[in-house]
């Protein structure tokens, strides 16, 4: 094989992803699946120390917060997240280091000798998750940070034998395959939590709270509770990120700079804090100087990331109305502008009426498109669901490109084209915009593409079109 012959190989398994209505249940996420390949494979998810997440908002923030306070402490670490913006490679690194490409084709042509022995098919996450538990035993990092695909309970993840545990921030999300309630959606979360194990904890709803505090005493799991054990208070906050104090009863770590954007952060950073302090304590070889490095330094894409500037575009991946909320407000705060250009893009299964609502009164031109996701809705899709009465000028487009070429050419130097409504949307704006410049974006992320879906193919703008948007 070579690399594209491995990635199509794989991508020809059920991406459940794609699907919007499952039952959660053991029929469909068979955990004893991922037990086989693991067992198969040598059980490489045992040769190595694991921190587990899970969580509505903020996991993967704190997930690259917590390994990048790793990698300044020297210890080498793997990263395993999901979804990935530009290439599946970025899903898995080491020291943070994509999977090389010829360690991707070592371990799929390993597990195409084992999928042909099996008595049942494997799904494409149990794959990847397989693919990169095995990478992290051949490259021997001694410790590693795993962010839940979905849910919990079931995820191909858990069967990592964690020495931490988080759950971040839980909503009302996958509600149609989670559960409808916040103690249904805590119930699968909290199934990562495992006996004897400390579990950090952020904030949540009563009825989250009660039932993540009762599987965590029926497991004898220690609770770190943010807000209780643990505190935190903003400093300051900047268009360059935000500075955050956080102590218990028996230390504090003051001023800690974070580079990520958002008052979100700061309880992400919180919990990332929480968690490398826990570390520690059970003898990690972390400083508080390696935590602060850490925070400093990290970077996590398409997350209130500014590509450029006159006009400025700004990307972010909010898709709830909590972060649309938060998005806003960011703009706002950091980024005084004269007309605010959005560009939108959704997944067919996200409350697109709640989402148009917030954007509409604040929105001078709406550019509804969609990325190239199977899940992703049509532009005539979101139409439907429009807010009535006065409000943006409204305009369609099939593919990302035109979108973001149009609201460049129409955006004047002091307004602000923001891209949101998925992870998905984001990444392919970044993308579009890097095949424009032929440059990287500004915080130096790998730009690789598996695929190219996108080609880049400049929009020619008609005189009258300008005028109109201007």
């Amino acid at each position: 094989m070579d690399y594209p012959e491995a990635l199509q190989y794989l991508l020809s398994f059920t991406n459940l992803a794609t699907y919007r209505h499952i039952p959660y249940s053991e029929r469909v996420w068979n955990l004893s699946h991922m037990e086989t390949l693991a067992e198969a494979l040598g059980r490489p998810h045992l040769d190595y120390h694991v921190v587990h997440i899970a969580g509505t908002k903020g996991k993967g923030s704190t997930a690259a917060m917590i390994e990048s306070t790793l990698r300044q402490a020297g210890l080498r670490p793997g990263l395993y997240t999901s979804p990935h913006l530009h290439t599946f490679r970025e899903r898995m690194r080491v020291d943070g280091h994509l999977i090389p490409k010829s360690r991707w084709v070592e371990g799929v042509e390993k597990l195409q000798a084992i999928v042909e022995r099996l008595p049942f098919k494997p799904t494409l996450f149990e794959l990847l998750t397989a693919l990169g538990f095995w990478y992290f035993s051949v490259e021997e990092v001694p410790i590693a940070v795993v962010e839940v695909g979905l849910g919990g309970r079931l995820d191909s993840t858990n069967i990592v034998h964690p020495d931490l545990t988080l759950i971040t921030s839980l909503g009302l999300e996958h509600t149609a395959i989670l559960g409808d309630t916040l103690a249904d959606i805590a119930r699968e979360k909290g199934g990562i939590i495992k006996p004897g194990v400390p579990v950090v904890v952020a904030p949540q709803e009563p009825e989250a709270l009660a039932e993540l505090e009762r599987l965590a005493k029926e497991r004898q799991s220690p609770l770190l509770l943010i807000g209780r054990d643990w505190h935190y208070r903003v400093e300051q906050v900047t268009p360059a990120g935000l500075r955050v104090s956080v102590w218990s009863q028996d230390v504090a770590y003051e001023d800690v700079q974070v580079s990520l954007r958002g008052m979100h952060q700061a309880l992400n950073a919180t919990m990332a804090i929480v968690a490398l302090h826990t570390l520690r304590e059970m003898g990690w070889p972390i400083t508080e100087e390696n935590i602060r490095d850490g925070l400093r330094y990290v970077k996590w894409p398409a997350r209130m990331e500014v590509l450029q500037r006159q006009p400025i575009l700004f990307l972010d991946g909010a898709h709830t109305v909590e972060a649309m909320i938060r998005l806003l407000d960011g703009i706002y705060r950091w980024f005084p502008h004269e007309n605010l250009h959005i560009i939108f893009g959704v997944s067919a299964d996200k409350r697109i009426p709640d989402l148009l609502d917030l954007l509409w009164p604040h929105a001078d031109t709406l550019h509804i498109t969609r990325s190239t996701h199977p899940r992703a809705a049509t532009p005539h899709h979101i139409l439907e669901h429009l807010p009535t009465g006065e409000g943006p000028r409204v305009y369609t487009h099939e593919r990302v490109e035109d979108a973001l070429e149009i609201a460049l050419a129409t955006a004047g130097p002091n307004d602000l084209i923001c891209a949101c409504g998925s992870i998905f949307l984001a990444a392919a704006v970044r993308e579009v915009w890097a095949h424009r410049y032929g440059r990287l974006a500004p915080d130096d992320w790998a730009y690789e593409t598996d695929l190219p879906f996108l080609h880049h193919r400049p929009v020619e703008l008609l005189p009258d079109q300008v005028r109109k948007n201007r």
